[in-house]
């Protein structure tokens, strides 16, 4: 690659001290046989063969340090010549040459470096110990310390015999054994002893951080910690997850978290977690409480971390000034109102509003004042609940609000379910003057919030419910994947790699070869969140509506990395076939920037290799207008926007369409249909068309109405159409033809005429 050069200048053994010791080919710092290629099938480094195999040995592992790595390591710092670092679970120490010592002239000098994962503790049991005994055990000795420093706190130095057994234990994950002997120590044993890294033990603390072991990295397998909290009397233990990434299961039977209230495993059950949704605050309803972390054999993730402190229920006396509902939190409370209510400016008192409870099976809802339009500085709670096992449908029927639904921060309805305990699944925020989609509940409690400002109002809004039986609530209504109700009935869908069976409810292995049309959606990796497969190469096409194009953006990604992408990536071309040009190539956890294609098509593909998989990737695609367009001698069509002839468009459109014919032939452009926001001087939207690349050349009309303007031949090979619409009233858009025209263009006064 140009500018990389630099990488592989030959320096001189002045510069360069290798400690002694042979090149390392295997080498954790070494560059792999083709890094900084323009080419991943070319080399830049090639090693030279062995003599003895003539083989060249291979280049560039990123696993582990090697042998050479350590060994040079430990020349540069002097380490001493016995001892080892030691990062398994557990295992055994012994002094050199045990149960026998044969200390050479210089003295021996022995260091362990026990390193267990954070959030847990190292237990050394001293199971022998014969040490020439020195005054104040100063020459000889065994020495134990709570950390990695030779300065960290001391928890024993032993010399002498009959000591043993000794138990001792660090308050972090590392220890320092050291072993300092002199010739004196012949004839005697040296010692033995066993190590063990354990997790959890008792926290008596007012607040704190609890992880579970090596977080954030993966934590081991089969691994059980125990935590027993204690804060002081008259108060609780409130528990807030930052982070939870554990192996899912839908009952959490394999990995998880468990928290009980009380020190007791058999104390009530508060919670059992696994999986990547972070819980709601968990509270005991004294000061103790238990977390058990679970890990069995096969899937590691990340694990957890919580935030403990001490918590005083505000709400548990009267004292709170809450008029209706006193909710507490941690560090503190807050007050809510009755449905039908809203708070008052003081935070504690309640006041009448819109909204309110509904429990009928069927009825309608309607914004404050419609049709008139709706107050300022307003806000409303409706609460439908229907019977157990039923679903609640919503469908607008009006919808006029500040706004448009790209950016609902002034006016808006925000529509959610109510689940289980404080559970809720959000079906989106409107606005705008487009028609929302019809709303089904997930649960039997669907929940509507209408928002207003303290500026613009409109007629606001009015919706119709219903409410029907959930045939998907029991047993998933036969379905083997995903059940979906439907007025009146119910129908199963596969997850994505699969496809439904002709029996319309069980799942089958589908393809991985997707044709997406649609102007907005999301696309997933297969099995998305979980793993994807291996050996596994699926491909997007993303066709758009014609005179617009495709843009991808990237909400989650993760796969396996690599520095060229050569094992699993993601591949985005700027056309419909691997033959297009490429848009670019990721892999790792770095999520890509948004990729816009030129045209109405981008193709997109994604490969997998034989071995490591990750939780793979999450995305939105859009539909953006405008574009560069190519003019033939067919006619071609072009639209407003993406739902033309469906809905109108939206607010704030800005769309520019540069149409271009091969040199020396015009383009000829005809409006089929034309519905733009009317105004004398066309001030609100409208349409520009200019007889170049840009708005510094002529322009051939200004445009707006209902009227369709007359057919416009370029005098160039080059035409732009322009679409602008403001923030207020839309409507239906239009539609053209164009293509390339051989024929001399009218004359320019003519294509200047008063609309």
């Amino acid at each position: 690659m140009n500018g990389q050069q630099y990488n592989f200048e030959k320096l001189s053994g002045a510069e360069v001290n290798s400690m002694g010791l042979p090149y390392d080919y295997n080498s954790i710092m070494h560059y792999a046989r083709n890094t900084f290629s323009i080419n991943t099938n070319l080399d830049t480094i090639l090693p030279r063969e062995n003599p003895f195999s003539n083989e060249r040995p291979e280049i560039g592992q990123r696993l582990r340090l090697s042998k050479g790595d350590i060994a040079q390591t430990n020349v540069m710092y002097k380490c001493p010549r016995c001892g080892k670092t030691l990062q398994q679970p557990n295992g055994t120490i012994t002094s050199p040459q045990y149960p026998k010592s044969q200390t050479p002239l210089e003295g021996e000098h022995c260091e362990w470096r026990i390193t267990a994962t954070l959030g847990e503790k190292i237990v050394l049991k001293i199971l022998d110990v014969d040490i020439f005994e020195s005054y104040e055990c100063g020459t000889d000795y065994l020495e134990i310390r709570d950390g990695y420093w030779y300065k960290s706190p001391l928890l024993g130095r032993l010399c002498g015999s009959g000591k043993a057994p000794i138990k001792l234990m660090t308050s972090g994950h590392r220890m320092l054994v050291t072993y300092r002997t002199s010739t004196n120590q012949n004839g005697h044993k040296g010692f033995k002893s066993l190590y063990e890294a354990i997790c959890g033990g008792d926290v008596i603390m007012e607040k704190g951080v609890l992880q579970s072991p090596n977080y954030p990295d993966d934590y081991r397998p089969n691994t059980v910690c125990e935590w027993k909290i204690s804060v002081p009397e008259t108060y609780q233990v409130a528990l807030e997850f930052q982070s939870l990434e554990v192996e899912n299961h839908d009952n959490c039977v394999y990995d998880y978290v468990e928290i009980h209230d009380g020190h007791d495993a058999a104390s009530p059950l508060l919670g059992r977690f696994c999986g990547y949704k972070i819980p709601g605050e968990v509270r005991s309803t004294k000061n103790q409480m238990l977390i058990k972390f679970v890990s069995d054999g096969s899937v590691e993730k990340s694990g957890f971390s919580v935030n403990f402190i001490k918590e005083f229920d505000e709400c548990s006396g009267k004292n709170h000034g809450c008029e209706h509902i006193c909710v507490n939190t941690m560090g503190g409370f807050r007050c809510e109102c009755k449905i039908g209510y809203e708070l008052h400016s003081d935070g504690k008192m309640c006041e009448d509003a819109c909204g309110g409870t509904i429990e009928v099976a069927n009825g309608t809802i309607i914004s404050p004042s419609f049709p008139d339009l709706y107050p300022q500085n307003k806000k409303c709670v409706w609460e439908i609940i229907a019977l157990p096992q039923f679903r609640i449908t919503l469908n607008f029927t009006h919808f006029d609000l500040e706004g448009n639904n790209r950016d609902c921060e002034y006016d808006n309805i925000n529509i959610h379910s109510k689940m289980s305990g404080n559970d809720v699944r959000k079906h989106g925020v409107f606005c705008g003057s487009r028609l929302p989609p019809v709303i089904t509940s997930e649960g039997n409690n669907l929940r509507i919030e209408f928002n207003s400002d303290n500026s613009v109002q409109k007629s606001g809004f009015a919706a119709v419910f219903f409410t029907d039986l959930d045939e998907c609530a029991t047993d998933n209504g036969g379905c083997e994947h995903i059940c979906k109700n439907t007025i009146g009935s119910y129908m199963c869908a596969c997850q994505n790699g699969f496809v439904l069976h002709e029996n319309k409810h069980y799942c089958k292995e589908g393809s991985c070869t997707h044709h997406v049309t649609a102007p907005v959606g999301e696309i997933t990796s297969p099995n998305y969140p979980d793993y994807y497969p291996n050996r596994k190469e699926c491909a997007w096409l993303f066709t758009a509506t014609p005179g617009h194009r495709v843009k991808l953006v990237f909400n989650d990604f993760e796969l396996e990395p690599h520095q060229e992408c050569t094992y699993d990536h993601v591949d985005l071309y700027d056309g419909e076939t691997t033959d297009s040009s490429i848009l670019g190539r990721f892999c790792g956890s770095k999520v890509p920037h948004s990729i816009l294609a030129s045209s109405n098509r981008m193709y997109m593909t994604f490969t997998s290799d034989t071995y490591v998989q990750r939780k793979g990737f999450k995305g939105t695609h859009y539909t953006v207008c405008g574009g560069r367009l190519t003019a033939s001698y067919s006619v071609q069509h072009l639209y407003s926007h993406s739902k033309y002839g469906d809905q109108n468009y939206d607010n704030k459109e800005e769309c520019d369409w540069i149409i271009e014919a091969e040199d020396g032939v015009s383009v000829r452009l005809r409006f089929m249909t034309f519905h733009v926001e009317h105004e004398q001087d066309c001030g609100y939207d409208y349409v520009e068309i200019y007889d170049g690349y840009d708005d510094s050349a002529p322009q051939l009309g200004r445009f707006c109405g209902n009227k369709i303007p007359r057919e416009i031949l370029s005098t160039s090979n080059i035409l732009l159409l322009k679409f602008r619409s403001d923030d207020t009233i839309n409507t239906k858009g239009f539609s053209a033809a164009y293509l390339a025209d051989k024929e001399e263009p009218v004359e320019k006064n003519e294509l200047l005429s008063s609309e």
